[in-house]
Order: C-alpha cells, then sequence, then structure tokens
C-alpha cells in the first residue's frame, strides 16, 4: 500500500500559461499558505474568481508542490523548476476521491487503516474527515469501535430500549436483593393484606368459619355431656332408694310375723320395685351408651379443633410472615430478571456500574454483532450515515467522521 509521501514525490516538469504563472506569483505575494492546499483552492474561488475546476486543481497542486512559505523572513518563494506531482495513490485514496468527485491531491492520509481500524483521510477542501474501507474491514472496525466504545463510554451508549434484550440478572445476588427487600417491605404490611397478596384469603376465612362451627358444636356436646351425667346422677340417686327400699322389705319379710297378712302385700310391693329397678337399669345403661358416644364425639371434636387451630397458624403470625416474604421474594426476583433496568435503576447503579458489581451480565459478543448491522450510527461521527461507491470493482464503504 503506496503512502501518500508517495503520491506526491514523483512528478514532471511542466510549462504553464502566462496567467497561471501570475496566479502562482500573485498567491505567493500575498503570502498564502501552500501548506494548506484547501486553503489555497478557496483561494483562488473566492478571490481570482475561478471557475474551471480542474484549472483550479492544477493551479493548487502546482503552488503547493513548488513553493514555500518562510514565516521567519516572511516571504515566499519558487522552491525549482514547476513540477506538478503524479497522483498514483492506492485503491481507498482513489475510491474516496471518486465518491467526492474532487481531485485526489486534495485528500490527505490521515491514519493508515490497520487490522480491525479504517483509514481515515481529511478532504481538505472542506475540512472534513472520513473513514473508508471495505465491508469485511468496516464490519471489523464497528465491532472494534463499539468494544473501544465500551471501555470508555460504557454501555450507557446504548439506548435502554435495545440494550434491555442482552442483559442477565445474576440470580444469586438478585435473590439476596430480593429477599432483603421482602424482608424490608413486611413491616408495612398487616397479617389481612399478606393474606390478600398470597391469595389465601378465602382459604383463610373458610378455615376460620369451619373452626368456629367446630367450637360451637363442640360446646353443644360438652353442655348435652352435662345434661345426660346429671340425669345418669340423679337417675343413680333414685337406682340406690328402690335398692335400700327392696332390702327394707326383703328384711320384713324375713324376720316379722305375718300377724297382719302383710307379707303378700310386701311381695307384690318388692316384685313392683323389682320391675322398676329394672327399668330404671335399663335407662341408665342406655343413658351411659349414648353418654359414652357423646364423651368420643367430644374427644374428636377436640382432635380435629386442635388439627384446625394447627392449620389456621400456618396462616397466621410468623408463618404467615414467612410464607409472604418467600413468595415476595420470588416476585421480585422474577421482576427483576422481568426488568432488568428497573432492578439496575432500582439498585442505584448505571448499567456499566451494574455489571462492575456482579448485579449483572452482558451478552457482548450478541450485543455488537446485533450493532453492527447501522455501521454509519457508530462511524459516521458527523451525520451517522454509511456511503458506498464503487472502484475498480470494489465496493467501498465511507463514513464522515
Amino acid at each position: 500500500m503506496l503512502k501518500l509521501s508517495q503520491i506526491l514525490s514523483e512528478g514532471k516538469s511542466v510549462n504553464v500559461s502566462r496567467f497561471i504563472k501570475k496566479s502562482l506569483f500573485y498567491m505567493c505575494q500575498e503570502k498564502v499558505n501552500p501548506t494548506n492546499p484547501g486553503g489555497v483552492y478557496r483561494f483562488l474561488k473566492n478571490q481570482l474568481f475561478l471557475k474551471d475546476e480542474k484549472e483550479i486543481a492544477m493551479i493548487t497542486k502546482l503552488y503547493c508542490h513548488n513553493f514555500k512559505l518562510n514565516v521567519h523572513l516572511n516571504n515566499c518563494e519558487l522552491s525549482g523548476d514547476l513540477i506538478l506531482p503524479v497522483e498514483v495513490g492506492h485503491s481507498e485514496h482513489l475510491a474516496l476521491s471518486h465518491h467526492l468527485e474532487i481531485d485526489p491531491y486534495f485528500i490527505k492520509l490521515m491514519k493508515e487503516g490497520i487490522p480491525n481500524y479504517l483509514a481515515q483521510y481529511w478532504n481538505t477542501l472542506e475540512d472534513e474527515s472520513y473513514f473508508i474501507g471495505t465491508y469485511i474491514e468496516s464490519k471489523n472496525a464497528t465491532k472494534q469501535k463499539l468494544r473501544d466504545t465500551i471501555q470508555t463510554e460504557g454501555y450507557e451508549y446504548w439506548d435502554e430500549d435495545f440494550i434491555t434484550y442482552y442483559i442477565e440478572v445474576d440470580h444469586d445476588n438478585a435473590l439476596y436483593n430480593a429477599e432483603n427487600d421482602a424482608i424490608e417491605s413486611q413491616g408495612n404490611y398487616d397479617e389481612d393484606e399478606m393474606r390478600t397478596d398470597l391469595w389465601i384469603d378465602d382459604e383463610y376465612d373458610d378455615l376460620i368459619e369451619e373452626w368456629l362451627y367446630e367450637e360451637e358444636e363442640l360446646k353443644e356436646k360438652i353442655g348435652e355431656h352435662k345434661i345426660v351425667k346429671f340425669k345418669l346422677e340423679k337417675l343413680e340417686k333414685e337406682k340406690k332408694i328402690i335398692e335400700r327400699e327392696i332390702e327394707t322389705l326383703g328384711f320384713s319379710l324375713d324376720y316379722d310375723e305375718d300377724e297382719d297378712g302383710y307379707s303378700e302385700m310386701y311381695n307384690i310391693d318388692i316384685s313392683e320395685m323389682t320391675n322398676t329397678l329394672h327399668e330404671l337399669e335399663t335407662v341408665i345403661y342406655e343413658l351411659l351408651s349414648y353418654n359414652e358416644g357423646i364423651e368420643r364425639e367430644i374427644v374428636d371434636l377436640e382432635e380435629t379443633i386442635k388439627k384446625s387451630n394447627e392449620e389456621i397458624k400456618e396462616y397466621e403470625g410468623d408463618k404467615l410472615v414467612d410464607r409472604w416474604i418467600d413468595h415476595r421474594k420470588e416476585m421480585t426476583l422474577q421482576d427483576y430478571i422481568d426488568d432488568p433496568l428497573n432492578y439496575i435503576n432500582d439498585s442505584g447503579f448505571t448499567i456499566s456500574e451494574a455489571e462492575e458489581e456482579g448485579l449483572i451480565d452482558i451478552d457482548v459478543e450478541s450485543l455488537i454483532t446485533d450493532s453492527i448491522s447501522d455501521m454509519g450510527s457508530h462511524l459516521g461521527g458527523h451525520d451517522n450515515q454509511t456511503y458506498w461507491t464503487e472502484f475498480n470493482g470494489e465496493k467501498y464503504y465511507i463514513f464522515r467522521n
């Protein structure tokens, strides 16, 4: 690849018209700086009012190549024979000249192209800078520019709506932060609000309703048990009275003489009392059996209520708080994953800071690869445009910087 110094190193002596010679020495007299081709070009157009572009280009090249301005001596002089430089440039230089439609002489090499960096040229006529290269060179340069930008500007270079698709929240850090957030937030909620958040408020209400029903039923059974117990005590007393009466009548039959004919009457009374006693014993037996059933029901209800109380405890107190914190933690973690930008903002970091802190991971390669579809927005710093031109069968991409 030829350097610009080589482009201007070869030339040939030329004979010029009297007008051109007068123009050259007039500029020398006016101390127009020959090291500034753009200034010379504009002087010819604006001060000497030349119109022919080819003529202006030739005079500019002759003046810049052959005249020297000595600042210390405050004079300008011709360095030797008039030599017209021959433009022998490399393809990128000539392609840019072709694209800009100006003489290659007015395009100066600023930086040579190296791997991942495009060649940079300066249009001296318009004081503009350009990058130029093939598609592969431009694509690689765009990737490198984006990598460099990450180092200098960070990920804030990208629009948030675009970069969010390449951000992945670090699970361990996010889980830790989500749990801390849940613990700090739980003091702002009462138990009813927590149950509503957990969608278990209806379940809890059903449990309380069932528990109240069981308590009421137990209360009724205990009351019924007391009544039956009272009846049994009363019947036991009646039984003992009858048994004593039978015993007394039997004693009288054994030891008293039946002078007045009471024996038959006593026997009838004993028989009637015995029947009553048997009936009473039957009722007592039935009540005892019924009471045993009530006692079993009471035991069962007490066990059921105990289980209900244990189940209700899962919806109240510390267990409810723990359950709510777990739920809130998982919901917050999912929010972090679904909206990483909000997570980053809530953490008080920029995207770049969040990555440095380990809160997030960024798929840099995918981000860069998907960003190069519009190379001009990254390399064309002046207007964010991508231009192209074909020269000698090769397509070149041009970016105004």
